[in-house]
């Protein structure tokens, strides 16, 4: 059963510390606890020269997004630099992934560790075979563009992580200089996050309720609630929006995201 809001809803935003205290050479810290079920969230940072060992869990996929820094990614015989705004999953049979970073530099990332459904477990073997990658990477301004009717035509949405990739899982960026806005709409089949990338600053509305959002936050959308953005003048709307289906029937939402055809 897909719950929907029913209270005043609460926008839940918690800012990402960009700057790893004196003296430390990895931070950690996990955000929105318990936010959504089954998703664990934590914010690294690796300050070089060093190389780390990431280990995987089983029954799990994890997601790695590059929020700024540089650093280089290990996994098996696989290799890729690593700038801002990027991400990576392991897939296949990685159980560990090596991040090295060099002197003089501050990697920072999210680490999306989900716990897989049996059902979602027996839905990665059915997926294309052309997009089962033993790891996926990609650099987001290198996403395939789309439309929607929600969103002006001044507006850049890039569908970052597709649908078919990883069971219930999508990702995205939305990028436009204001005034502008996204349209009011509601998805009660999913659990949806902002991340706020480089010079974000917005204002979320959810309901009746509203709140600022800035670079470097990571916002939870309140369940079912009617919500939009809006950026104005002289401002910059840039981020990225995550969804986690409750349901497969619920990726049905995905349709009204329109490629752009060349």
């Amino acid at each position: 059963m897909i719950k929907t809001n029913t209270n005043t809803p609460k926008i839940v935003v918690q800012n990402l510390l960009m700057q790893i205290p004196a003296g430390k050479q990895i931070f950690t810290e996990e955000l929105l606890v318990d936010e959504i079920a089954d998703l664990k969230i934590e914010h690294l940072a690796y300050s070089g020269p060093t190389k780390q060992t990431v280990h995987l869990l089983d029954g799990h996929v994890t997601m790695f997004l590059f929020v700024s820094g540089k650093g280089t990614l290990h996994a098996d015989s696989i290799k890729h630099q690593l700038t801002p705004e990027s991400m990576a999953i392991p897939m296949d049979e990685i159980r560990r992934v090596d991040l090295e970073v060099a002197e003089g530099e501050a990697l920072h990332f999210l680490q999306f560790t989900k716990k897989m459904s049996p059902q979602d477990i027996e839905d990665l073997k059915h997926l294309p075979k052309e997009n089962k990658h033993q790891l996926f990477f990609t650099r987001f301004e290198d996403c395939e563009p789309y439309t929607e009717k929600i969103k002006s035509p001044n507006t850049i949405s890039r569908t970052v992580l597709p649908a078919d990739i990883i069971p219930r899982v999508s990702l995205g960026t939305v990028e436009a200089m204001g005034p502008d806005k996204v349209g009011a709409h509601s998805h009660p089949m999913l659990e949806q996050l902002f991340l706020g990338l480089s010079d974000n600053d917005i204002v979320v509305h959810a309901d009746n309720v509203s709140t600022e959002f800035k670079q470097y936050s990571l916002l939870h959308i309140p369940l079912g609630s009617n919500h939009g953005v809006r950026v104005d003048k002289n401002k910059k709307m840039n981020y990225m929006w995550m969804d986690f289906f409750l349901t497969k029937e619920g990726e049905e939402w995905l349709k009204t995201h329109k490629p752009i055809t060349k």
